[in-house]
């Protein structure tokens, strides 16, 4: 998954490309807060007790496994996405532009996974067989500096660090810090989107914990702590070299297949928004059109190629050879064996 504040930032982007549906396009300027609900919609599982995942950040541990996050990424994402749209348009108590503002954050996050999980996992994979340690590890820190020049680049300033940045982590109305609460009708419409692809979903309070969590990550990252670090590594061209552009990729050429995947995937979701068939015959033509098969391991069709991976290597142990022990004798014996 790119880095959240890449997501959000993403999300927000729908309402200024012009080849996207104008209606869709006003949702997401009018309702920013849903918007980046839906961009981060896919990850908030991951941010199920922040404190336990800061300490493994800092102790360069694997992530914590998040099932309902794996879920959506792997189990036949296309199939969430057809629910999650049909529960935008169908559950009650969302105003119009909230349902699309919704509809066009998550499709924006699809967009973004297909297209950029290719370079994450490349680099990630990488660097375990370069340097050692655990994938997710690396997965995350590829992810940082990804966002890191991504908005260097195009804004001029990182997110992180920004007192703005807190802000952009408030994904829903009714919200608290101390307290796991959300809006009844979007632990409505957040069931419904789970329950219509999987049977099941999170509870109310499962879930409203996440997004209490995902505030926390909000506050821990939009501080000057981490606008001293950001400030700091954005000098390393080391680092630039190694996540953004070398002579083995170009950061660009993968995201430019990104922007392409936005606008088509945004508009799809919109026309069968609009057309409000939820047959099944209308969610399995939606499906074939998306293409989304894997957000985490996307088949990466009309991607820039990249090198094949580097060989793991592992240090064979040492076999220790064990000589049998020489028998215990008493002093009598050894007089005896000794004649």
């Amino acid at each position: 998954m790119p880095a959240p504040q890449f997501h959000l930032t993403f999300g927000e982007q729908v309402a200024h490309h012009t080849e996207i549906a104008p209606e869709v396009r006003r949702a997401v300027a009018n309702e920013p807060v849903y918007t980046h609900l839906g961009s981060i919609f896919h990850d908030l599982p991951y941010y199920g007790n922040m404190v336990a995942e800061a300490v493994r950040y800092f102790a360069r541990r694997p992530a914590i496994d998040a099932p309902w996050a794996y879920r959506m990424h792997c189990i036949r994402p296309d199939r969430f996405v057809a629910s999650f749209v049909r529960a935008a348009r169908l559950v009650p108590g969302l105003t119009h532009d909230e349902r699309l503002a919704l509809v066009g954050g998550l499709l924006s996050h699809c967009a973004l996974d297909l297209t950029l999980h290719p370079l994450v996992n490349y680099c990630a994979r990488r660097d375990t067989a370069t340097y050692g340690g655990f994938e997710s590890f690396h997965h995350r820190i590829t992810e940082k500096y990804h966002a890191l020049f991504f908005h260097l680049e195009r804004f001029g300033e990182d997110v992180i660090g920004q007192p703005e940045f807190y802000q952009k982590t408030r994904v829903v109305k009714r919200t608290s810090l101390a307290r796991a609460n959300a809006e009844p009708q979007i632990i409505a419409f957040m069931q419904e989107a789970y329950r219509g692809a999987y049977g099941n979903a999170p509870s109310g309070k499962l879930w409203s914990g996440w997004v209490r969590s995902f505030r926390h990550f909000g506050l821990m990252v939009g501080n000057k702590l981490a606008a001293a670090n950001s400030k700091k590594k954005r000098k390393d061209d080391r680092l630039l070299e190694r996540y953004h552009r070398c002579g083995e990729f170009d950061f660009d050429a993968f995201f430019v297949h990104s922007e392409r995947r936005l606008v088509e995937l945004v508009n799809l979701a919109w026309r069968y928004f609009e057309a409000a068939d939820f047959s099944a015959e209308a969610e399995d033509r939606f499906c074939l059109e998306a293409h989304i098969d894997n957000l985490a391991e996307p088949d990466g069709l009309g991607l820039p190629p990249l090198p094949e991976l580097p060989a793991i290597v592992t240090r064979p142990r040492r076999k220790i050879i064990r000589l049998p022990r020489r028998p215990h004798l008493d002093p009598a014996d050894q007089h005896a064996a000794s004649a």
